[in-house]
């Protein structure tokens, strides 16, 4: 009786453990999904010092940026002396390639921005 167990279990336990083989669990990374990006595809996605980031669209004539932060969207309009510079009530935006600044003079202050490298 004994031996007859010990038989059953094995041949019970190995043909759960080929079964197991023979299935193919679902990837969670499957490759054929892309990330989408937190500001959209439209956006350009600035990281800045200190982990911190923000996405940005320009209007199509660059009159006009449109920051995002985590948790609001604020517009801003181009200085007509300053062609790098965006601003809105206290808040100031100066596009300078690897070293662009948000400020707002209140709570916000990113520093040292850089777009994604181009491939």
């Amino acid at each position: 009786m004994k031996n007859t167990c010990q038989r059953l279990m094995i041949a019970t336990t190995t043909t759960l453990l080929f079964g197991c083989a023979s299935f193919e669990f679902p990837s969670m990374f499957d490759k054929g999904t892309k990330e989408v990006p937190r500001y959209g595809k439209e956006a350009i996605h600035y990281q800045c010092e200190n982990y911190q980031s923000f996405g940005l669209k320009l209007s199509a004539n660059g009159e006009e940026a449109w920051v995002m932060l985590p948790d609001h969207e604020i517009g801003l309009a181009r200085d007509a002396n300053d062609k790098q510079l965006y601003h809105y009530g206290t808040m100031d935006l100066r596009l300078n390639g690897d070293q662009t600044t948000l400020d707002d003079s209140d709570h916000l202050h990113l520093k040292g921005c850089k777009p994604p490298e181009k491939k």
